[in-house]
């Protein structure tokens, strides 16, 4: 099991033009829309998400590709964005509308935060199996909640690996394994939530 400092993404999309937010991303959420309970627990970080938008451009999926630390913030900001979000939607080769993606950023920032967000670092969790399974595309990068015992209490799936089964399975390995973070962050709390990642390995490749 290592570290995970930062993660590079590439999701596949058959768009050729792009989704792109009407209006500008930054607009959907505002310091107004803190959820008070994280705000009282003094909880901030920054977040990185997908959102899958269909063909009229509304988003139908949101996911969390690198967790702000919090599980409340991470909700919260799908659910606005979800609700939020306007686009002109992707476009494919023969100028249609079609489904596309869009990715960015967002922080939840507190007063005391500083001005450079610190991001919990992720885990990269290796699972020997006597045969890779197939369907297995990619690693599975998971999200997991730890309880205030420390010990990890939910799962989600934000990239799959191509497999439901094999993504279960990762989820399966990481309540097992996944240590929560012990360190304080952004001057505020510890955080209740980290990234996995789940890379599965043929022991005959070893």
């Amino acid at each position: 099991m290592t570290i995970l400092i930062a993660a590079i993404l590439v999701f596949g999309a058959s768009q050729v033009d792009p989704s792109k937010p009407v209006p500008r991303s930054r607009s959907w959420a505002s310091s107004m829309d803190y959820p008070p309970e994280a705000f009282q627990a003094d909880e901030s970080g920054e977040l990185h998400y997908t959102l899958t938008v269909d063909a009229n451009g509304n988003p139908d999926s949101c996911h969390i590709t690198w967790t702000s630390g919090f599980a409340v913030l991470d909700q919260y900001s799908c659910a606005i964005f979800l609700k939020r979000a306007k686009f002109h939607p992707a476009r494919d080769a023969a100028g249609k509308p079609t489904r596309g993606t869009y990715s960015g950023t967002f922080a939840w920032v507190l007063p005391e935060s500083g001005s450079k967000m610190q991001q919990v670092p992720g885990i990269d969790l290796g699972v020997q199996v006597a045969k890779v399974p197939t369907g297995y595309a990619r690693p599975a990068l998971t999200r997991v909640h730890f309880s205030s015992s420390g010990n990890p209490d939910a799962c989600r799936v934000e990239v799959s690996s191509g497999s439901v089964a094999i993504d279960n399975v990762a989820c399966e390995q990481v309540m097992l394994q996944a240590p929560a973070p012990t360190e304080r962050i952004n001057g505020g709390s510890k955080p209740d939530t980290r990234m996995v990642q789940v890379t599965f390995e043929s022991m005959a490749a070893k």
